[in-house]
């Protein structure tokens, strides 16, 4: 998988500011400039794992958001692709693809339920 460092740097750049935080506020927390930090964000400059990690950490945000662009944590992650898998599924398979999901929802509400009891 290539990284794409210039859509990464956006996406921080994006919660950065979602977050009302500062190049400055974040410089400081990881200890770095903010001149390195303006890198980042305009996708000049590589950053490892653990730095990613570490300015995730800080920003409160899914690292998987920031490589990938989706939000596990989001109401609305992966209706987009789950509906154009709908669209190619056969009419016909579409009631059986109904009682599948009602089984796994169910699987994981008595899972929820049982650990809430514990």
């Amino acid at each position: 998988m290539l990284i794409d460092y210039k859509l990464l740097g956006q996406r921080l750049a994006k919660c950065r500011k979602e977050k009302r935080v500062t190049q400055e506020q974040m410089a400081e927390y990881l200890d770095v400039s903010t001149a390195f930090i303006s890198k980042i964000e305009c996708g000049r400059t590589q950053i490892n794992l653990e730095r990613l990690i570490q300015i995730c950490h800080f920003l409160e945000t899914d690292p998987a958001y920031i490589l990938q662009g989706t939000d596990s944590a989001s109401p609305v992650y992966m209706n987009g692709e789950l509906s154009q898998l709908l669209s190619q599924c056969p009419r016909e398979a579409l009631p059986l693809v109904k009682t599948i999901l009602e089984d796994i929802i169910a699987h994981y509400s008595q899972a929820s339920s049982d650990k809430a009891k514990k």
